[in-house]
């Protein structure tokens, strides 16, 4: 009876034993971990937040327009609304004339010459964003001298990137003219005479009425720079429209020089005239009409 007991005992000592190591360390529920961060949310904490890039200030590409463009940025009261900087030579003015009311900063003597203060001497006084219009004869100077107006805080400069026609009576007008093929020299300009004078093509005479009177072309419109177009621009391109009423046909330009000719263009593609080519060189008659290239 007593061995019994002492086995029952030990079997007792046992189960107790495999169940106090039972209840320590071998439960099969895994314990409580935080879940490791997704490879997106790694991603996501490691990068820094984008920094909004500023908007780009102008440039001269951004701020060199076409004609219709530029044109259009002419509205209201000069030196209210809009400025405008003529960068031609005074020479250039006296025979093209000049816009009322236009401020002139002769480029080739001062901003090509690497003056820039006279921006601030002739633009004194006005707010670095009114809008200010740049021109010249025929677009080169005023892109090549827009930077400096950009670089002094006038964030509204514009170039006119085309050639311009002004007059006496407050006409602007400008057009894109492409010197290389539309300025030729006599041989070019001549060949163009193909067929009948005022039907297959039209002379336009840019000289002076004297000028004009004393030998020309025979059958050439007589079309003043100096007496016409440049004292009034409307009353002269009247003249041309009766004189040419299709704005496609083919009109041949020429002056003394060549210097009005181009000018006499200018006009006529303000007007609408497409398929105009000047005399890019000097030309004389005698009292009979005989003319000689020179």
């Amino acid at each position: 009876m007593l061995k019994k007991y002492r086995f029952l005992t030990l079997i007792t000592s046992l189960l107790l034993v495999i169940s106090l190591v039972t209840g320590c360390g071998g439960s099969s529920t895994p314990a409580t971990t935080d879940p490791e961060p997704s490879q997106k949310q790694t991603q996501g904490a490691e990068q820094e937040p984008q920094q909004q890039e500023e908007p780009a200030g102008p440039t001269v590409e951004s701020n060199t327009l076409e004609p219709d463009e530029w044109l259009a940025k002419m509205s209201g009261t000069i030196n209210k609304d809009y400025y405008i900087v003529d960068l031609r030579t005074p020479d250039e003015i006296k025979l093209e004339k000049a816009l009322e009311g236009s401020i002139n900063i002769d480029a080739n003597a001062t901003l090509s010459a690497g003056d820039t203060d006279v921006i601030d001497e002739k633009l004194q006084g006005v707010d670095k964003d009114a809008v200010i219009l740049i021109h010249c004869k025929s677009g080169g100077r005023a892109k090549k001298n827009l930077q400096p107006f950009l670089d002094k805080g006038y964030v509204n400069a514009f170039a006119l990137d085309g050639w311009t026609a002004i007059d006496d009576k407050g006409f602007f007008g400008a057009a894109k003219i492409n010197s290389s093929t539309e300025m030729l020299n006599p041989d070019a300009w001549e060949a163009k005479m193909e067929g009948t004078i005022n039907q297959d093509y039209y002379i336009l005479d840019a000289r002076d009425a004297s000028e004009y009177d004393a030998g020309h072309f025979e059958g050439a419109i007589n079309v003043g720079v100096r007496d016409q177009l440049t004292i009034d621009h409307e009353a002269a391109i009247a003249k041309v429209n009766e004189a040419i009423p299709d704005k496609d046909a083919l009109v041949l330009v020429h002056c003394a020089k060549g210097i009005r000719a181009k000018v006499a263009h200018a006009h006529l593609k303000a007007d609408g005239y497409t398929n105009v080519l000047t005399l890019d060189n000097a030309l004389s008659f005698d009292a009979n009409g005989n003319h000689k290239y020179e």
